[in-house]
């Protein structure tokens, strides 16, 4: 199955792919699906990976205006902030 992409107003392109928290770590679901928590946007052009966590009435849809808004409300992936403490030397 094709990766799916969505192009913000800025032309910037990213694909995205819902998920879920499971007991083993994150856990891809099919995408809309209701047991999706998460939604990861990542640029393709310089792996920029944002998250947007669905609410209790979030649209879970692929439609541009809503992918729009998701993104808007997007935060950085864990992975990528760096509010890991630093080892002193």
């Amino acid at each position: 199955m094709r990766t799916p992409t969505f192009t913000d107003r800025s032309g910037r392109t990213w694909k995205f792919q819902d998920f879920r928290i499971a007991d083993d770590g994150a856990q891809t679901v099919e995408l809309n699906h209701q047991t999706g928590e998460y939604r990861a946007f990542i640029a393709t052009d310089d792996q920029t990976r944002l998250v947007y966590k669905f609410g209790d009435v979030s649209y879970r849809t692929t439609e541009p205006n809503v992918l729009e808004s998701q993104l808007l409300f997007a935060k950085p992936a864990r992975s990528q902030r760096d509010d890991s403490p630093q080892a002193e030397a």
